[in-house]
């Protein structure tokens, strides 16, 4: 009886300690890598909501088909508006989108729209930016699907050489997915402080999109690519998650 009791006592503990490890590992709390968990189609379906794609609008002139009181056709030059993708942001708390600052810099006084991973869109309003660190916090303003993404804690930790995935809307095509490395921590000459760069393919668009780990923890938010054609060729920079955060908190007057 004694035996048959200690291992159904074994056999619970095994059960919380695994579950236990599950949950850890679902809120990014433990370095435990779970292969189904964290298989990358699983992590980039639980990372999609928690990007979105930015379109800004754009006023042009063109010409418009009009008659006069007599009924005679003719064309006139008229300003139209149009909304064009421009960029993508992330998630980071409900309702609250973080993006790049020279995404939205053109559109201070226009309307934006957000479009989510299933196209879904609403209306967006610049709430507070800085300039400087390139960073801009956006407001939703209707209801969609959107997830607040997961943070890495330890980001101190990012190792050179680690797996990492750039998500964003590149040259407007829709959420994109692209898998590189952490080539190195560097600084850039026009900006202040440590940028993460990675190989991971971006592209005009990418910016403001994220940039994750294989667990689809946000280690950075892209701004820019280096670049002599004007399109990706590897070099690419995202500001790290926690210089993102004590902007974010410091615009918020957190």
């Amino acid at each position: 009886m004694f035996k048959k009791n200690y291992y159904l006592i074994s056999l619970w503990l095994i059960l919380g300690c695994l579950s236990g490890l599950l949950i850890s590992s679902f809120f990014g709390k433990t370095e435990i890598h779970i292969p189904i968990y964290h298989n990358i189609s699983n992590v980039l379906e639980r990372t999609s909501p928690s990007v979105v794609n930015i379109w800004t609008s754009e006023k042009f002139r063109d010409w418009q088909e009009q008659y006069n009181k007599l009924g005679r056709k003719f064309n006139t030059l008229v300003v139209k508006e149009r909304f064009i993708p421009n960029g993508s942001g992330v998630v980071f708390e409900k309702d609250l989108i973080v993006t790049n600052f020279h995404v939205i810099k053109y559109s201070l006084k226009q309307e934006l729209l957000l479009e989510n991973h299933l196209g879904e869109r609403s209306a967006a309003q610049i709430l507070a930016y800085d300039a400087e660190a390139d960073i801009a916090i956006l407001g939703v303003m209707d209801p969609i699907d959107l997830k607040p993404v997961k943070m890495r804690k330890n980001i101190d930790q990012v190792k050179i050489g680690e797996s990492v995935i750039a998500i964003g809307n590149p040259q407007g095509v829709g959420q994109s997915f692209s898998k590189g490395i952490v080539s190195a921590i560097r600084t850039l000459n026009d900006k202040k402080g440590s940028f993460i760069q990675t190989d991971a393919s971006i592209n005009p668009g990418s910016s403001g999109g994220a940039l994750i780990d294989d667990k689809g923890r946000l280690i950075g938010i892209v701004i820019s690519i280096q670049t002599t054609t004007g399109v990706d060729q590897g070099i690419n920079f995202a500001i790290p998650v926690n210089n993102v955060i004590e902007v974010f908190n410091s615009l918020l007057n957190r």
